[in-house]
């Protein structure tokens, strides 16, 4: 911590000199005109200075034409012109963003980034009827959403073959695949932005999938509240508020409050799927051209394992004794538990010096505490016959339990710099990030060779483990960037280049350290019709943070990239997006054979594939969402060289219409279905298919007034499908039908 403030102080010292001089040198041409300095240089004009936020009188009319558009249908057209301007941060009615800062940490139009970028709107997420992250990526190119199936232990899609970090308003939350994280709940949430590739040029620590960057609901000026209820499959049973407005009469002080608080059981008996959720945040405005927001968590989960770990007899195809039933459990009720506590604030501040220069810090230190207990099946032993009995019902389970308690600090400053070189014109970002991770753990684990009826289950109670202190574990990153995104003329470019100082301290073992430089270069042409196509290299650099992963230390994960894309926009609310790519990764995660709960190193992995993405308006009553994607993933050296990665659909396809009922004199009634196809996967060796399956979806939604109504249904017909299958011996079992009503109040 003491280095990283250190290096921060004097990185930021330094650099701010230098960039005011820079600044004050810059040809008068690179600031006097929006014609010479197109979006990736100049996206909005503001007043080089300003006291006090002021409210005009057509400020106060386009006030109320966005409250008018707030109440008014989700699938009513977007407010007009000049009522609103899209940022990287706010909200977007309907599903076609054209702005995102994930791909380069600027203010950047979706059009002129160059690498795969969906975003997923908080309108969408309402539609959908999406209960957590992962559901929320079911109709996004490149996404496996529910890879393993109804997990209630956290968000697991995986992207592109691979495991994606997660990140909250860009800096790092969520360490890769492993337990009692911190959980995002996607009501507090305006988007979710899906980068794939890699990224680590900006982000440090990210695989060859990319990284999610979710996007909080920040406070805003003009007032606006709900409070909504819902009930639905599973006896789901939750109360949700949002409201937010100006604290002080001139708007320089603006709040916000989220809360949700669920009663739930699920699809597997005995497990529950509570949540209290408090998410406070507070803006402070003093001018025009500065802006802190501090955003404060506390949220509870408490869950159990809705994973059984079931045997590839009885799951992927029937035994003697059928199918196992979808719901069942194989821990033990009142000794399973999975339960975390997370406690977090966040920082983010920007100042904007002129519109040239533009400083930003973001902070969030997050402390979570969790409790993982239960019991899972020894299919792992004898995958082929895991049965103690020559009936096949019966197995032997393990016994696990893991405390643990977990602090994480994570800090990104940064500095952007516009300016042009004669006919050249730069969007030049400096920037320096930290994270630091800390782990506190106990842990125990046994066998309990009773035999167990996954068929006819008798609980019987367990005798709780032992439970000793695991070795105190101590992570740090501190990454140095650089990054300019160029123009000329129609030609765009982005060139990045970043180093990274990673140290482990396992108590009782030597202290590791680690050191990567990467990098990223990418070159586009927007043609005059529309289209921009473009090319880009980026490299990937993932230290494995956190403990339980690996049986040993992980190694870092090193990759790289090469794509070529397109982005389309033919129209406003328009967009089609398409790429084809080929990546590489060394030190890949895999599953442990030898243990569920753990992962193995692999050599090296390839990954080539394309993705087609249509996000479109047909007509005023018609939205539509298309994806497509291939993959073709192997494993080039190592264990298992030549077979095909685990848990990777080779194809995937999915068509989201919504339609609302004005032609048909029902303007407050809208009708959504989705279809959603997911190709066959393999199980790491190539001797275990899992089988392709087909889902629909379903909403009705009717709107009056303040009032929405709105029923959603997942699985409609409730398929019996299985996501995935390892060679280990076990398989995961994917959601059945559910149904969500839901009942919101605007005010």
């Amino acid at each position: 911590m003491t280095t990283y403030l250190r290096t921060t102080a004097g990185l930021i010292g330094g650099a701010l000199p230098l960039l005011a001089s820079l600044m004050d040198a810059a040809p008068a041409e690179a600031q006097s005109s929006s014609r010479e300095l197109p979006a990736v240089v100049v996206e909005q004009s503001r007043p080089a200075a300003r006291t006090r936020p002021v409210r005009s009188r057509q400020a106060a009319q386009a006030a109320s034409r966005r409250r008018q558009a707030q109440h008014a249908p989700s699938g009513a057209d977007a407010p007009a012109a000049g009522t609103s301007v899209e940022t990287a941060t706010s909200h977007v009615h309907g599903y076609v963003a054209t702005r995102s800062g994930t791909g380069t940490k600027t203010d950047t139009p979706l059009r002129e980034t160059p690498q795969s970028i969906s975003v997923v709107t908080a309108d969408r997420v309402t539609d959908q009827g999406a209960t957590n992250v992962q559901e929320s990526l079911r109709y996004v190119p490149g996404v496996f959403a529910d890879a393993y199936g109804a997990d209630s232990r956290g968000d697991y899609p995986r992207i592109r073959g691979q495991d994606p970090n997660i990140y909250l308003d860009g800096t790092r939350v969520v360490n890769t695949f492993n337990f009692n994280e911190w959980r995002p709940e996607p009501y507090t949430l305006e988007r979710i932005e899906v980068l794939r590739g890699p990224s680590s040029v900006l982000y440090g620590d990210t695989s060859t999938a990319g990284l999610l960057n979710l996007i909080s609901k920040r406070p805003q000026a003009e007032s606006a509240n709900e409070i909504g209820v819902q009930y639905g499959s599973f006896n789901r049973k939750q109360v949700q508020l949002d409201s937010t407005g100006k604290l002080t009469k001139d708007g320089e002080w603006l709040y916000r409050f989220v809360g949700v608080f669920r009663d739930s059981n699920t699809q597997t008996d005995y497990v529950k799927d509570d949540r209290i959720l408090l998410a406070p945040s507070l803006t402070w405005r003093p001018t025009n051209n500065t802006s802190w927001t501090v955003l404060g968590t506390y949220q509870k989960d408490t869950t159990g394992s809705t994973t059984a770990f079931l045997p590839h007899e009885g799951t992927l195809y029937p035994g003697p004794n059928g199918f196992i039933p979808v719901s069942r459990f194989t821990s033990e009720p009142g000794w399973d538990r999975y339960q975390t506590e997370t406690g977090a604030v966040s920082s983010l501040f920007e100042h904007r010096f002129s519109d040239a220069l533009t400083v930003r810090q973001n902070m969030r230190y997050a402390h979570v505490e969790g409790i993982y207990h239960g019991l899972y099946p020894d299919v792992y032993s004898n995958p082929d016959n895991p049965f103690l009995d020559a009936e096949r019902r019966t197995v032997a389970r393990y016994i696990w339990a893991r405390d643990s308690v977990k602090d994480n600090f994570t800090s990104d400053n940064n500095a952007e710099l516009k300016f042009a070189t004669g006919a050249l014109l730069h969007k030049t970002l400096f920037g320096v990030d930290y994270r630091g991770y800390k782990e506190r753990a106990s842990s125990g684990s046994g066998y309990d060779a009773t035999p167990f009826d996954l068929y006819a289950p008798v609980y019987t109670g367990v005798t709780p483990p032992t439970m000793s202190a695991e070795p105190d574990l101590r992570q740090s990153q501190l990454g140095l960037y650089a990054q300019d995104q160029l123009r000329l003329g129609p030609w765009l470019a982005v060139l990045g280049l970043r180093h990274d100082y990673v140290t482990s301290d396992t108590q009782g073992s030597p202290v590791e350290h680690y050191q990567a430089t990467t990098g990223r270069a990418a070159l586009m042409y927007e043609l005059p019709f529309g289209v921009t196509p473009y090319v880009t290299y980026a490299q990937s650099f993932n230290p494995v943070f956190g403990s339980g992963v690996c049986a040993t230390v992980c190694a870092p994960q090193r990759g790289e990239m090469v794509e070529l894309g397109f982005k389309y926009n033919p129209t406003p609310g328009n967009a089609i997006n398409g790429a084809i790519f080929d990546t590489t990764e060394r030190n890949r995660l895999a599953s442990d054979p030898d243990n569920p709960l753990l992962s193995i190193q692999t050599g090296k992995v390839r990954i080539r594939g394309a993705e087609l993405e249509v996000l479109t308006r047909v007509t005023p009553e018609l939205d539509l969402i298309g994806a497509y994607t291939y993959l073709d993933a192997r494993v080039e050296s190592g264990d298992n060289a030549g077979k095909h990665v685990e848990t990777v659909p080779g194809q995937q396809a999915s068509l989201w219409a919504k339609y609302r009922l004005t032609l048909l004199g029902l303007p407050g009634v809208t009708l959504g279905g989705g279809v959603r196809y997911i190709g066959t996967s393999w199980d790491g060796t190539d001797t275990i298919r899992t089988p392709d399956y087909t889902l629909f979806d379903a909403m009705v939604r009717y709107e009056t007034g303040p009032w929405r109504l709105q029923v959603n249904a997942s699985n409609l017909f409730d398929k019996r499908h299985v996501t995935t299958c390892l060679a280990r011996g076990d398989c995961f079992l994917g959601i059945g039908r559910t149904v969500l009503g839901s009942v919101t109040y605007r005010f």
